[in-house]
Parts: C-alpha cells; structure tokens; sequence
C-alpha cells in the first residue's frame, strides 16, 4: 500500500511538473494608507481622535510559478510566487501625531509571497483571458520616515517605537510631547483580486487589487491598514 501511495504521489508530481511554468514579472504599486489614532492629551486627559492617510507609489520585482490543476478543471492553475517591493510616498492629515504630515517621506522595502488561483479562458491558440484571487502574505524588510519638519531632517525607523514621538499642539499652538510613538507590523496579509490575459503563451499582463487585512500598528489605540492596487507585466519561459 505504500508503495502505491507513493507511486501515485510521484506521478502527480511529475503531472504538476509537466504543465508548471515559470513567469517573471515586474510591475507598478500604488497603495492607500488610513490611519485612526487615539491618545490623551497631557495634563488634562482628554482624549483626542485624528485620522490621516498615505499615498505610496513604487514597483515591484519577482516571479511566480504556475501549477495546471487540470485534475479539477481545464485553465484552472495554483500560482504561488515571491517578489520584493519598492515604496516611496508622503503621509498627510494628522498634523504633529505619528510624524504624518505633508513633509514626511516614506520608504518601504518588503518581500511578498501570493498564493493566487488562476482561471484562464481561451479566447483563441494564442490569447487567453484570466481572472486570480487568493492571499498574499508580506514581511517588511525596512521602513523609513524622515520627518521634513525637524531641523536638520529626523530619520526614524518605523518598525520601532520612537520615544517621545507623538505631539499636539496646545491651545497657543505650542507642540508639547504626548507620549512614545508605537513601532510598525512587519508582517500584513492581503487578500487580492485582479483579471489580466495572456499572449502566445509568452506574455502575461494583469491588474489586481489587494485588500489589507491586518493592523499596521503596534499601539492598541493605533489603527493603520492598506490597501493597494497593482499592474504588472510577465514573462513565461
């Protein structure tokens, strides 16, 4: 029985290996960031809510490599992948809390493992239109803010808490401290759609949205999530 059971294991394998291809891809990133924070004033206690957001733009760099599960159905295929991503934008709307003001620069550096399944109708032997949907998990690798408002310019790392980080401004329109600044998640998972096709077998291009499900922020009064479009161009070997 064993040996069946593996027998059957290598020629599934082998099955999967026979209609696998290999696709690298490149493309571009435009990503939303909202933003809700809760702190307490000093002294007085009271509680005050500012809401902000991000605009990041950027690419993306990787590959991706398709399985066929023809045993389910015909055109349907798993395709798991990995790339790194590239991001620079500004943050704006809460004025003097977490940094996030119009001269705060980001730059964001993250790997990303998709884990899409892949519909692709056969228009024609050399045009296909797909439609993919499936998670992608993401690890940041480096986060920098560098603050345009300090004198000289204040670089920070987001993914540690910055002591003393998060300011109002007082009645007289003094900045007075407000507390530490709560370090950044690596890790986000998304949850993504998108439709593309396919030409002469070689070339893919696809656009897709991606659905942050996680909370970005460390601090239990944070709120951080993202969302973010993406286009992309590939090439099957």
């Amino acid at each position: 029985m064993k040996k069946v059971v593996l027998f059957a294991a290598a020629m599934l394998f082998m099955a999967f290996q026979a209609n696998a291809q290999l696709t690298a891809d490149a493309g571009y990133i435009h990503a939303n960031e909202n933003a809700k924070i809760t702190y307490n004033k000093p002294v007085s206690g009271e509680e005050i809510t500012e809401t902000g957001k991000a605009s990041l733009d950027g690419f993306y760099v990787g590959a991706k490599y398709g399985i066929s599960l023809y045993g389910i159905t015909e055109g349907l295929s798993l395709k798991p992948g990995a790339n790194v991503s590239f991001l620079f934008g500004k943050e704006e709307g809460i004025t003097d809390v977490m940094s996030l003001d119009s001269k705060t620069t980001v730059v964001e550096v993250a790997l990303n493992i998709p884990l899409h399944v892949e519909y692709a109708y056969e228009v024609s032997p050399d045009f296909k239109v797909c439609a993919f949907a499936g998670p992608t998990f993401q690890c940041g690798l480096l986060n920098r803010a560098i603050d345009g408002d300090q004198n000289p310019s204040y670089i920070y790392n987001q993914y540690k808490t910055v002591p003393d980080g998060l300011w109002f401004k007082d009645a007289l329109g003094v900045a007075v401290p407000a507390g530490d600044l709560p370090a950044r998640n690596r890790i986000n998972l998304y949850l993504g759609l998108g439709v593309g096709f396919e030409i002469a077998e070689k070339v893919q291009v696809n656009i897709g949205y991606d659905f942050g499900l996680l909370n970005l922020s460390s601090g239990d009064k944070f709120k951080i999530h993202r969302n973010q479009l993406k286009v992309g161009l590939g090439y099957i070997f």
